[in-house]
């Protein structure tokens, strides 16, 4: 759990290790772009080799520290076949240190000092001073949030009190058990049904004897940098103005409705204002109570949600080189994309099936390029209208309890990804029909689309198959749904609220925006309607992991938007005025959420639970099973990996996964002392805990109880029997 200080040097030289192989992946395969892109894609190919090659040696070896070596060695061979593949890097890599044509010129003697470089970066695109800010937040919120022990206890953070401990569950059994696949700690016995690289990376660095904090934390600094400085690669290269991409980059990051109008109404002294710093989850991006769903991008998804933050960091940089290769005709780019992608699904779900629907997006996009016709105004606003009033009906029958069907909303998403699918076809079938034959565009296309597509679906289908078809199966997941996570309001006024003056500059957006606008949009529109109308998991809040990859491109499209709208009334003060007061209005719901956040602390595990979970690691067997409360916080669990017969349904319910009958043979076993010994037996559990959690049973003989075992530890109120 503390692990050692060669341990920590040594799983952080083994992360490493893929993190520097990665960088020079990238200077051979990205040869002629900049240091930056390198550096970045190097990066995330790290990233990505790390993920995988240990899980792939763990099919056949266990994780085990010799899988671990033996990712090392595939990981050198991978090495020389790139370098055997690239002949020509050895004899002209210094030809090749100069930025694309189309990146800008050459780099001159000075941009080669690294400071200078710096210093240079910063004054052309001063989003980068914000994208530091936002980094240093969010790396302090960890290190406060995760782990931090005082007097005894262990303390996190209001965002970090949830899920944590279920990922520091899956880090910690994983490398312990060394099973794989792996299998729920927290239900034994049942393989483990959520995209588990995003913690199987950080049981990589905790195996070589790395403490729990760093392993954990280690690996999420390097995807926070790949997700910042993937966002800012992808907006910047679409809009290319430095106002443009600052606003936009701060309204993705920074994202917040109008839910500040709640605790600001009676002013900012008042104890109204003063309770978002002291009670728990009564934020302005998060205040569920008044309906406002619309959560931070950083401090509820980013800081908490590991699959999340590994997801966008391959997801980001994937969509940023698409756009590249499509722009710049690269082909060998979808190649690279189409591996990353390939990956995803064990990595994010979320982030692959947005990837889809956007890759589908682009490909429309593709077809239509040569096509300059503007339409109509009044169309845009008849659509838009339509879509609009629809939604609004739909929600309001929601709120009367008359809800539209689920197979039939499922049949509405349905048919917008069926729309998209049918303008690709018909695209394609047209350009044949009027040209007699394939032109060599319509060739080019297909072949760089094909071979991505190709990679994909030869890397994706059998994970998918192996375990995401598998296990996302029941009624609890693909489903027809509507408006994500509300209930209680209409359409108009909860987009209103929750996306505040973002959602004002959609509708603008839609009516008034030019045709790079409406182009950046689109694909991510689809994206949005699919989300509004189906669900893809038990738990509807996610799908705002799909809708804010949409957010990101409206985020563009409406900083492109605004911007081309007050060059053309060219008033100085104006512009600077109306784009401060829409950053601001923007963005001022985030900036009092990450003022809470970063002054929350809660006691996650008592001085007893950490002390017994200190005793059940050194003194019991990684596969042992010990009988404990449901609770989500348990330190048994999360702290030591060891196997208890159930866990949190709140874990286990949004996952899809049947433990009623675990969770009532727990309470049997504490409450009926006449099955007890029967049930103890079925789970051949080896450990009793009895503490303030387990106190919530109601046990009839605990003097009995606690004399027929073995008492191995009495400390804080918290007692270890063992059988």
């Amino acid at each position: 759990m503390f692990g050692s200080v060669f341990g920590n040097i040594v799983g952080t030289l083994y992360f490493m290790v893929y993190q520097v192989v990665g960088v020079m992946l990238a200077y051979m395969i990205f040869k002629r772009e900049n240091r930056w892109f390198k550096l970045l894609f190097g990066s995330v190919m790290g990233s990505f080799l790390i993920h995988w090659l240990p899980t792939l040696m763990a099919f056949f070896m266990d994780f085990t520290l010799t899988a671990h070596i033996s990712a090392l060695m595939l990981l050198g061979l991978i090495f020389v076949a790139v370098v055997y593949l690239d002949k020509k890097y050895l004899s002209k890599d210094a030809a090749y240190q100069r930025n694309d044509a189309l990146s800008g010129a050459r780099s001159s003697k000075k941009d080669k000092d690294l400071v200078h470089c710096v210093v240079k970066t910063i004054k052309e695109k001063p989003v980068f001073i914000a994208a530091v800010i936002l980094y240093c937040y969010t790396v302090k919120v960890w290190c406060h949030h995760v782990l931090t022990f005082r007097d005894g206890a262990v303390y996190a953070g209001q965002c970090t009190y949830g899920d944590m401990n279920m990922h520091l569950g899956f880090i910690t059994s994983i490398a312990n058990q060394h099973t794989f696949p792996p299998d729920y700690s927290i239900l034994p016995g049942t393989k483990l049904a959520y995209p588990f690289l995003s913690d199987s990376i950080s049981s990589s660095v905790y195996i070589f004897g790395a403490s729990l904090k760093w392993s954990y934390i280690l690996p999420m600094l390097f995807a926070l940098m790949q997700v910042m400085a993937g966002a800012y690669a992808l907006i910047d290269y679409i809009l290319i103005d430095r106002k443009k991409t600052f606003l936009s980059y701060l309204l993705f990051f920074l994202n917040g409705g109008l839910g500040f109008l709640y605790f600001i109404n009676k002013g900012f002294a008042s104890e109204n204002f003063k309770r978002i710093f002291t009670e728990f989850y009564q934020t302005p991006t998060n205040y569920t109570t008044k309906n406002i769903m619309w959560h931070n991008v950083i401090v509820d998804m980013l800081i908490p949600q590991r699959a999340t933050l590994f997801g966008w960091a391959m997801l980001f940089p994937v969509l940023y080189l698409i756009t590249k290769a499509i722009k710049e005709e690269k082909r060998q780019y979808f190649y690279v994309a189409g591996i990353i992608a390939g990956g995803l699904p064990l990595i994010h779900t979320h982030s692959f099936l947005a990837l889809g629907v956007l890759c589908a997006g682009f490909v429309l996009l593709d077809l239509t390029n040569g096509n300059k016709k503007q339409f109509p105004v009044w169309g845009r606003v008849a659509i838009l209208a339509g879509v609009l009033g629809i939604f609004e009906y739909i929600s309001r029958r929601k709120i009367k309890g008359d809800v539209v069907s689920s197979n039939a909303l499922l049949v509405m998403g349905v048919i917008v990804i069926g729309v998209l699918v049918a303008a690709i076809i018909y695209m394609v079938v047209k350009s044949i029909r009027q040209n007699g034959k394939m032109t060599d565009e319509l060739k080019k296309l297909i072949i760089c689309w094909g071979s991505f597509l190709i990679l994909v679906l030869v890397l994706a289908l059998p994970i998918l198959f192996k375990f995401t078809f598998s296990q996302a199966t029941g009624e609890q997941f693909t489903r027809g749904s509507f408006n994500w996570a509300n209930d209680t309001e209409p359409y108009f006024w909860f987009s209103i609220k929750n996306f505040g003056v973002m959602f004002i500059g959609m509708l603008l957006v839609y009516v008034f925006g030019n045709r790079k606008q409406l182009r950046i949009v689109m694909p991510a529109t689809f994206l949005w309607l699919m989300s509004e109308l189906i669900v893809f998991q038990p738990n509807t809040y996610d799908n705002n992991k799909l809708m804010l990859v949409s957010y990101l491109y409206f985020c563009i499209a409406v900083s492109d938007f605004l911007f081309d709208m007050l060059a053309k009334i060219n008033i100085k003060a104006a512009t600077v005025a109306t784009a401060t007061v829409v950053g601001f209005v923007g963005i001022f719901g985030a900036l009092l959420t990450f003022g809470r956040e970063y002054v929350s602390e809660y006691e996650l595990y008592s001085k007893g639970y950490f002390e017994a979970a200190e005793y059940v690691e050194k003194n019991t067997s990684p596969k042992d099973m010990i009988l404990t409360a449901t609770n989500h916080n348990n330190a048994i669990a999360s702290l030591t990996g060891r196997n208890i017969v159930c866990g949190a349904g709140t874990f286990l319910y949004f996952h899809g996964v049947d433990y009623g009958q675990n969770e009532a043979d727990v309470k049997t076993m504490y409450e009926n002392p006449a099955e007890r010994e029967k049930l103890l037996d079925k789970y051949n559990v080896k450990y009793i805990v009895i503490g303030p959690n387990e106190y919530g049973y109601s046990i009839p003989d605990y003097e009995n109880l606690t004399q027929s075992y073995s008492k191995v530890f009495d400390n804080d109120g918290v007692v270890i029997l063992k059988r």
